[in-house]
């Protein structure tokens, strides 16, 4: 393990932190909501895209690195963002919603600027999962 990321190698890992933030983030806005007993996609959007740390984890092996994890402050301080968006919205479900799109726009734009599908066929492929499930879960939401 070089002290020096490859371009690769750094991608592959904010592409982990980014999968791991928005499965929190949107665990978290589940959680909140529930609160309310309102019925929401919430839940199984954040299991669906736990289903991909452990694939990007072993990307970021492959290329000769240790999986890293996201920053526990910055996590906090987003979720808290969503907690004071639900309190001030009159439409709490739809406000935590658009603030779920919002961090998964980050992660589509992010597959859209990396050149990790070019490593290999399998990250390709990892990626375009990625991506097929984030359109799927902007349908989601976007639909309830």
């Amino acid at each position: 393990m070089s002290i020096i990321r490859t371009e690769m190698q750094a991608d592959a890992q904010e592409m982990l932190k980014l999968i791991i933030e928005t499965a929190d983030f949107q665990r978290a806005m589940a959680e909140l909501l529930s609160q309310e007993n309102m019925t929401h996609a919430l839940f199984d959007i954040a299991k669906e895209r736990e289903g991909f740390i452990e694939p990007f984890q072993q990307a970021v092996k492959s290329l000769g690195e240790l999986p890293a994890t996201p920053d526990a402050d910055k996590e906090w301080i987003d979720e808290l963002r969503g907690k004071l968006t639900q309190l001030l919205s009159d439409d709490s479900k739809k406000a935590i919603f658009d603030k779920c799109l919002e961090k998964d726009e980050m992660l589509a734009e992010f597959i859209n600027r990396t050149t990790l599908g070019e490593q290999s066929t399998e990250f390709k492929t990892l990626l375009d999962s990625l991506n097929d499930h984030l359109i799927k879960t902007k349908e989601r939401l976007s639909d309830s």
